[in-house]
């Protein structure tokens, strides 16, 4: 019998990982859009299907104050045409009729975003665009042209805003898109849709209006109650987390979660890295003022910064960020663009962050992908309909960098895929806010559906590496209002459409069980407090609260026992002084979050 010794197998799990990503020019630069793309100067980068002709389309904003006479200040639509490269049809679309705003005196400055959402559930994507000035929305008429209808709609914002990023968003599960805009200069907006094509402004009534030059806003049920609730990315001052209080407001709560990060933050994406069903959020900076913030969710309602663990905290002046499996190795990997003008960034590249399982490592020289232009936008998706997802970058000093990824033409192992697709009936159609479990060999891997990023949103295919696996035990997909449907022996490599309620629709139990099965009263209280369990018998549960500054101040594990109720006693478990107070309660695998008051 031939032995192997520990070294022989170590490098051969060395020599199997590398090539797995081959680390050698595994994306490629495609130089004819440089030639079909004259644009120099590019913030926002955002794609979506908008003919319905099955492949994606880009969407590029022109960073330059418009000028009707210079091409080069116009934000492009670029119509991805297979192998022909991409073709510019701004004016065939009807995209660049500024007249109307101009001859009001209107202040037209530097354009920022553009967020693809159907926000009028017809199929057609439409596109918001964020301006230093007033915005603009422009719907999608299904015949190739568009029709500006911003001031009709009341999304206009206001001559003197400095909108930075749109997100489209179901917040009050109506099934329509509902619109938050991030402001830089002014408070944030958010606007109800309430249909053709009108949308009203309430953002004092829901408490939206943060005021701490924002950037971008992802939203995410943070607290697992079933709400969705929005965390807010703010420039040189702490980020914002606004739960869903479930009557119509918001509260923020970001200290006592964790998440009260108070850098440069600018670009954001969620994930969830290490495949524990619980989703992650990174969020860039300028990391000589400030690293980048990693929050790793801990299961128990708090997140800890670990992007100095796991060696992902510098990218420079960081702007936009991506994760998504590159390598089609089962876990997610990091893509951050970065640069500015001054000095302190002249250096700073692009950076790739390969996922290895323990942590990630910095590959970008060894793929080719560590560009030092000055780059914003960036965006992944699948531009060749190969299976893996390319990456396209905006610039502010050089042409946009479209990116071709290799790995499946290149690599010598395993390398299957499988993109989901998203079509809400129930939901809003493009199914924002919905969750991707897929299962193989016994093995979960998530994803969350936002289309979110900096400086704009995507509508785009939910992709998954599978590496070996020729096909997917089960795919569950979660519809924003909770309910979900489950596929099996789904096949590898395609790309599988799934439309709502065509199959049997399970209610998510946890969901129902999470709005209705804990009280916690009286409220205001004086020495002590009830925890009451209506419907389900937990055998464990763990109660913290904060003060407002975001401190612990108590801190208790108990066992239930069976009992239906406990009390806890302040006089003899904690010294708390008269005020406000934040909780979180973690009952098993649920977690509940409030406020209460102390007489």
């Amino acid at each position: 019998m031939k032995t192997v010794s520990l070294k022989t197998v170590l490098v051969i799990m060395i020599f199997t990982r590398s090539l797995a990503f081959g680390y050698c020019q595994s994306f490629e630069i495609v130089q004819d859009f440089e030639i079909q793309n004259d644009l120099r100067s590019v913030n926002g980068v955002s794609v979506a299907d908008y003919d319905l002709d099955g492949d994606l389309d880009l969407f590029l904003v022109a960073a330059t104050i418009f000028d009707e006479s210079d091409p080069l200040t116009w934000s492009r639509l670029m119509r991805n045409d297979g192998e022909q490269g991409y073709s510019d049809v701004t004016l065939a679309a009807e995209l660049i009729n500024y007249k109307a705003l101009h001859h009001k005196g209107m202040v037209m400055g530097s354009k920022m975003g553009a967020s693809w959402g159907d926000y009028n559930n017809d199929g057609y994507p439409d596109i918001f665009l964020t301006n230093f000035g007033l915005d603009e929305l422009w719907r999608n008429d299904g015949n190739g042209k568009f029709i500006n209808v911003t001031q009709s709609s009341g999304v206009q914002g206001c001559q003197f805003c400095y909108s930075t990023t749109g997100l489209w968003w179901d917040y009050d599960l109506d099934g329509d898109l509902d619109l938050y805009v991030c402001d830089w200069i002014r408070e944030n907006r958010f606007y109800r849709n309430d249909g053709e094509d009108t949308f009203v402004d309430i953002t004092m009534q829901l408490g939206l209006g943060d005021d701490r030059n924002s950037f971008s806003a992802l939203p995410l049920d943070i607290n697992y109650d079933g709400l969705v609730d929005l965390y807010v990315a703010n420039d040189a001052q702490e980020n914002g987390l606004y739960l869903n209080n479930g009557d119509g407001t918001f509260s923020d709560w970001a200290r006592p979660y964790g998440l009260d990060n108070d850098g440069n933050g600018m670009g954001m994406d969620v994930c969830d890295y290490n495949n524990d069903g619980r989703f992650d959020i990174y969020v860039t900076n300028i990391f000589s003022f400030e690293p980048n913030a990693f929050f790793v969710n801990n299961g128990d309602g708090v997140f800890s910064n670990e992007s100095i663990s796991l060696g992902i905290d510098d990218t420079g002046w960081g702007w936009g960020v991506r994760f998504f499996d590159a390598d089609h190795d089962l876990d997610e990997d990091l893509y951050a663009v970065n640069g500015y003008t001054s000095e302190m960034a002249k250096d700073d590249r692009n950076t790739f962050f390969l996922n290895d399982g323990d942590g990630f490592k910095n590959i970008s020289a060894e793929l080719g992908v560590d560009n030092i232009n000055y780059g914003m936008g960036l965006e992944v998706f699948d531009h060749d309909g190969d299976g893996d997802f390319d990456m396209i970058v905006g610039n502010r000093d050089a042409p946009s960098s479209l990116y071709k990824n290799t790995n499946i033409e290149s690599s010598n192992i395993a390398n299957n895929w499988l993109q989901i697709t998203l079509e809400g009936t129930i939901s809003n159609r493009n199914a924002f806010g919905s969750k991707i479990r897929i299962t193989c060999d016994g093995e979960d891997y998530y994803r969350y559906y936002t289309g979110m990023n900096l400086f704009g949103q995507s509508i785009k295919s939910n992709h998954f590496g599978l590496s070996n696996h020729t096909s997917v035990d089960q795919v569950e997909v979660t519809w924003p209002d909770g309910s979900i449907e489950i596929f099996t022996n789904v096949e590898a490599n395609q790309v599988l459409h799934i439309k709502e309620n065509i199959n049997n629709k399970i209610i998510n139990e946890i969901t129902e069980k999470t709005i209705s099965s804990v009280d916690i009263f009286p409220n205001p209280f004086t020495d002590k407090l009830i925890v009451e369990f209506n419907k389900v018998d937990f055998s464990f549960f763990e109660l913290k609260i904060f003060d407002t500054s975001g401190r612990e101040v108590f801190n208790k594990p108990i066992k239930k026992g069976g009992k239906t109720n406990f009390e806890l006693h302040f006089n003899d478990d904690a010294n708390l002084s008269p005020g406000v107070y934040f909780y979180t309660l973690i009952t098993d695998n649920t977690f509940y979050s409030g406020k209460i008051i102390q007489r």
